[in-house]
C-alpha cells in the first residue's frame, strides 16, 4: 500500500471510531437521564445504614433505618433477613447519642484536594 492510499483509510478509520465513541457517550448520557428521572422518589432519609459489621466471606451484619424503625439484619449468600428490631428507649436514645458523636464523615475528595494542595506547594518550594 503506498502512502497516498493509506490517508484516506486512516481517515475512513478515525472518522468511524470517532462516531461509534460519539454515539456510546449519547446513549450513556440519555440513559443517565432517564434511570435519573425513575428514581426520584428515592431520598436518603428514608433509609439509612447506620452501621455495618462483616463476618465472613459472604455474611454480614446492618443497623438499618427504615423510616425512624432501627433493625438489625442479617445477609447471607442464602438470603436477608431480620435479626431484630430495637424498641427499647434505653438502646435508642444510646444509639441516636453515638450517632451524634460521629457527625457527618469529611468525604475523600476533600482530603484529596488538601493532599494535592500540600503537595504542590511543596513541589513549588523545591524547584
Amino acid at each position: 500500500m503506498s502512502s497516498p492510499e493509506l490517508f484516506p483509510s486512516l481517515l475512513k478509520i478515525v472518522s468511524a471510531l470517532a462516531v461509534t465513541v460519539g454515539i456510546m457517550i449519547v446513549v450513556a448520557y440519555l440513559f443517565k437521564k432517564i434511570v435519573k428521572r425513575g428514581s426520584e422518589i428515592d431520598n436518603d432519609d428514608l433509609i439509612k445504614i447506620l452501621s455495618a459489621k462483616y463476618l465472613g466471606p459472604k455474611s454480614s451484619m446492618m443497623l438499618v433505618d427504615v423510616l425512624g424503625n432501627i433493625m438489625v439484619i442479617g445477609i447471607s449468600s442464602s438470603g436477608i433477613s431480620m435479626l431484630t428490631e430495637i424498641v427499647d428507649p434505653e438502646s435508642l436514645e444510646r444509639l441516636r447519642t453515638i450517632q451524634g458523636q460521629e457527625g457527618k464523615q469529611v468525604p475523600f475528595s476533600d482530603y484529596l484536594k488538601r493532599l494535592l494542595k500540600s503537595d504542590g506547594s511543596k513541589l513549588k518550594a523545591q524547584s
